[in-house]
Formats: C-alpha cells, structure tokens, sequence
C-alpha cells in the first residue's frame, strides 16, 4: 500500500513536468509560426505599397502628358483656323507676301509647330512658312489629301506620321479642307507638328531604364514611343496589350499590369484617351524596377527573420529543456528577465531625458532630427525646427543664482511642453539655455504659430528677469521649415534655425524670425 502510495505521488509531478513542455513546445510553434506571418503579410503589404504609388506615378504622368498633347494640338488647330480664315478672306491673292510672313511667323513662334501649308485642288504646293522651299512638289497621294477631297468635313483632322517632303523629318500632320465660294473643293491647308517635339517632352519623364511612354492615334498606328527607335513610328500595335484594354473596357482611363508585345517587358500600363482627339497616351514602369527595392528590402528582411527564428529555436531548446530539469529556474530566469528588460526601459529613458527639465537631451533630439530628416526625404513632406534661447541668461543666473535659473529653465520646458501639439513633435534641451522643438510634417506658418504661441507663453508667465531690459524672463526662437533633399543633411535644418534665431536676437530678442528659404518652391505641396 505504501508502496503504491509513493509511485502515484512520483508520477504527479512528471505529468505535470511533462505538460509543461508540451505546452512550451506548443507555443514556440506559435511564436514561430507567427512571426513567419507577420514578415510574410509585412512584404506582402510592403509589394503592394509600391505597386499602388508606381500606379499613382503613372496616373499622375498620363494625366500630365495627355494635357500637353491635347494642348499643343489645341494650339496648332487654332493658327491652323486662322490661316484658313485668312484664305477664305482672299488673302493669297491679295497679298500673297503678308500672308507667307504670317505662316513663317506662326511657325517661328510655335515650338511644336513644324510647319504651314497650302496645296491647291490638284495637291500642288501653293505656299508654305519655310521660305527657301521650292514650290514644286505635290501631296495629291498623301492620306490627308485623299480624305478631304472625299470628305466636306471642314473640322481639323490628325493624319497618320509621314515623313515631310520638304526636310525628311518625322511629323504629324493636322489637315482642315479649303473649299471654294460655291462650296467646292479648293485644296488643303496643313500644319505638321515634329514627332521629335513629343520625343524630347518624354524624355524629360523618370521612368527608368526600361520604362516606356508612347502616343498612337485610334487606328493603332504610333506616332512616338520611349525609348525612340525611328522604325517604330506608324508600326500597328492596334493588336498590343494596351489597345486590348482600351477595346475591352471601353473607359477613357485605364490601368493594368501587361507584358508590352514590342519588347517583352512587364510594366505597370496607365493609358489616358485624349478628349478631343483620336488620340491614345499611355505611361509605363517596369515591374521588376519598380519592385527591386521591394525584393532587396524582403531578402534582408527574411534572412534577419531566419536567423531571428533560429536564435528563438535555440533559446526555446535551451529553455524546455530547463524547464524539465526544474521549474523554479524557469521563474527565477523568468523574473530576472523582467526585472532587466524594466531596469533597461529606466536606463534607456534616463539616457534619453535631461535631468533638470524632463525634456529629451541632446542625444534624444540628434537621433529623432535623423530619422525625421530621412522619413521627410524618402515622404517629401516638410520638416520644421524652432531653435530658442532664453535672453540675458547669463546676466540673470549673474543676478539672481543658479538655483533660480534652474528654476527659470524648468518653466520654459513646461512652457514648451505645452506648446507641443501632436505626439510626433519632439521638444528638447539643446544645451544650457538653449531648446529645440522638432515638427514633421509642418509648413513654416505652422512652425511660426508654434513658436510665437511658446514664445508668448513665456512672456506671460511674467517670470521676474531683473537684468533684462523687458524686467521679465524672455526667449527669442529662430524657425525654418524645408523638404529635404537628396544629397542634404539634417545640419542644414539646424543653422537654418540657428540663424533665424541670430536674427530674432539682432532684432532685439523676444521675437520669432524665419530664415529665408533658398527655393520657396520646395514648400509649394
């Protein structure tokens, strides 16, 4: 019986020990399985992230590109209205000079314009705006001709590219019909714009290296694609992924992920219709460029997890297997734990923190400029500092003592404690008498407020400065607000303020001045 007794007493403790470890083997699992999900849904997002701003980035460049196309055609179509104004006035035969120095002027002022002119009922070259020009040629075969010699449409009409007669350059022509005073055909006037004018607008576009941007006409035939080959201009790519979607949706405006039928390539497609022509733009950014970042960033990011995972894999070992050889190690460890990570959490906040004003320290503040000055970069979002000083501070610790200067200090970090508005503004003790206030994301009128309001709080604390010209504790506080740029640094920021604040003492202290800004247009956003 006794015997009995000791083995169920033995056996108690074993189940337990053993269910312990099931359950800590259970839950390292989880940890583990856990933290695989976070990285995995992590880059998921991260991918995704950037493939709905590269999509914003082609939405935003379509809009801008079919804006400058239907202008410049807007443009050429309204000389081209004037010059069939003119003629229908009879202003060929009246004064055929005038009205060569019309077209030539036209031309001359009109970048996107390449040329002016005029083809009789036979489509012989009547006059045109380059004045060395022989006018011995004929367009009677030419698409345009045809069609308004068929057609009574007097509306402007957008042909397919050709190359000029006159110079061999590339362009495209825009055509209106001339009819005669009894309603017949009396010839063409012309007006061609240089494909080389779309091409260089284009080019100014950061789409990368294998990005694409190109313009075609309804039919399908490409007038003008980044990157330019010169055989590619009147190709039929009415087939190509682009024109598929167009047909398919029927919408204006579109955006898809396609792998182009010219170059093989996958890019992230916007496509735009223009209003009032027949008219397709579409904008391209290559898939794999615009995710390189993104597979960089997941590498690392999942060796750092693997190595993360095999550290706690280790650890979780070593720990079942404590676990087993006893439980009150476990706790003892356990607690040891928490009382480090608490003793940590205290030294790190005290190593953060200035001692007398409860503001963060200098070291705080370094780290926090940083890591704003790099967010600020990478977002393009404004970044303001306000660097204060107090006045005559010297003069008052000389007056009254140290300990009511420390006491004069700690009412302007309340002072500025208060004046922060959100979280993410950091407030800070520079050094001796001298404070900063960090704000993301802040214009310099919202950084002039913040300033002015602590400024003025101090003043009305009314806090006795008997060796200050104003008889009462003053600060004066130099601002300036800016979006970084690549190849800057957050030093920058700072002598902005610092110079601000110079001027605010140069201007007789308890003032908030701004420094000017080099490029105000940074700021415009």
């Amino acid at each position: 019986m006794t015997a009995s007794r000791s083995t169920a007493a033995s056996t108690s403790p074993t189940l337990h020990r053993r269910s312990a470890t099931r359950l800590a083997v259970m839950f390292l699992a989880l940890v583990c399985l856990s933290l695989a999900a976070v990285q995995g849904w992590g880059s998921y997002s991260s991918r995704a992230t950037d493939l709905r701003e590269a999509n914003t980035s082609t939405v935003n460049m379509a809009r801008a590109l079919s804006d400058h196309a239907e202008a410049s055609i807007d443009l050429v179509g309204t000389i081209l209205s004037s010059v069939v104004e003119r003629f229908q006035a009879g202003e060929l035969g009246n004064d055929r000079q005038r009205f060569q120095r019309f077209l030539v002027s036209m031309t001359q002022r009109t970048p996107s314009l390449q040329g002016l002119h005029l083809y009789d009922a036979a489509g012989n070259w009547v006059l045109n705006s380059l004045p060395a020009t022989a006018l011995k040629g004929n367009n009677a075969d030419r698409e345009y001709f045809i069609y308004h010699r068929t057609h009574t449409d007097l509306s402007p009409r957008l042909g397919n590219p050709l190359r000029s007669r006159f110079n061999g350059v590339w362009v495209l022509p825009v055509s209106r019909r001339l009819d005669n005073p009894d309603g017949s055909f009396a010839g063409v006037a012309l007006a061609t714009i240089e494909i080389d004018f779309f091409r260089k607008f284009y080019e100014s576009f950061n789409i990368g290296e294998k990005g694409t941007i190109f313009l075609a006409l309804d039919t399908g035939s490409l007038v003008v694609r980044r990157p330019f080959r010169e055989k590619d201009i009147g190709l039929d790519i009415s087939g190509g992924p682009v024109f598929t979607l167009w047909k398919q949706s029927g919408e204006p405006t579109g955006s898809a992920i396609l792998v182009a039928r010219i170059d093989h390539v996958e890019r992230l497609y916007t496509y735009r219709h223009l209003r009032q022509y027949p008219l397709l733009i579409a904008v391209a950014l290559s898939k794999q460029e615009v995710l390189a970042r993104w597979r960089t960033d997941t590498i690392a990011s999942a060796a750092g997890t693997l190595i993360l995972l095999a550290a706690l894999l280790w650890l979780g070992a070593r720990m079942i297997r404590q676990m087993i050889q006893t439980g009150q190690l476990q706790r003892e460890l356990r607690d040891a734990k928490t009382a480090l990570e608490a003793n940590n959490a205290a030294l790190q906040l005290l190593a953060l923190s200035d001692g007398l004003t409860g503001l963060a320290n200098r070291r705080h503040f370094d780290q926090s400029l940083d890591a704003e000055f790099k967010r600020a970069m990478r977002d393009g979002s404004p970044l303001a500092l306000v660097m204060f000083d107090v006045d005559y501070f010297k003069k008052f610790n000389d007056q009254h003592g140290h300990v009511q200067g420390d006491a004069a200090l700690q009412m302007v970090s309340r002072a500025m404690l208060a004046g922060q508005r959100r979280p993410a503004d950091v407030a800070a003790r520079f050094g001796g008498e001298e404070f900063a206030m960090l704000l993301p994301d802040t214009e310099p009128g919202g950084a002039l407020a913040v300033a002015e309001s602590i400024r003025a709080a101090i003043a009305a604390a009314q806090f006795p400065h008997g060796a200050s010209p104003f008889r009462i504790l003053t600060i004066s506080a130099g601002v300036h607000s800016m979006i970084p740029q690549r190849g800057q640094n957050a030093r920058a920021l700072v002598e902005a303020a610092d110079r601000g604040l110079y001027r605010a003492k140069a201007q007789g202290r308890n003032s908030v001045c701004a420094e000017q800004l080099e490029d105000a247009s940074q700021l415009e956003a």
